[in-house]
């Protein structure tokens, strides 16, 4: 997909600076996913995207508070899902690496779909 470029960080000073989780690292291998260059980054003030991703209502608050005046559209992930489920759960205390990752993948299906829709992209 050209046009997208995406960018992953932090609300929290937490893990600043490390590789995602063992468990993350492990469901990423499974679905031949690179993650060598992926460190935690903070959301800082000062960044500007149009789109804004939270995983959960917890990472929306602190997105606000960080940065009140956001110009980018902000939305929690599965509202871009058919799930019931408004938060995507936390791996790190569930345990449950798989499940998050067929949350998150199904979503990002149709977050891109919105997104070349919204941002009137080509596919391809």
């Amino acid at each position: 997909m050209s046009g997208i470029t995406v960018h992953s960080r932090g609300t929290g000073r937490w893990n600043l600076g490390e590789p995602p989780h063992e468990g993350t690292q492990a469901i990423l291998k499974e679905h031949h996913i690179p993650f060598d260059n992926m460190i935690s980054e903070l959301f800082e003030p000062d960044d500007d995207f149009d789109y804004i991703i939270a995983m959960d209502q917890s990472n929306v608050d602190n997105i606000r508070r960080i940065n009140p005046h956001i110009r980018g559209q902000l939305f929690k992930l599965l509202e871009f899902s058919n799930m019931e489920e408004s938060d995507v759960p936390d791996p790190y205390y569930t345990n449950n690496f798989e499940n998050v990752f067929e949350m998150v993948q199904s979503s990002c299906d149709n977050l891109i779909d919105y997104i070349v829709k919204d941002a009137n992209l080509k596919e391809g």
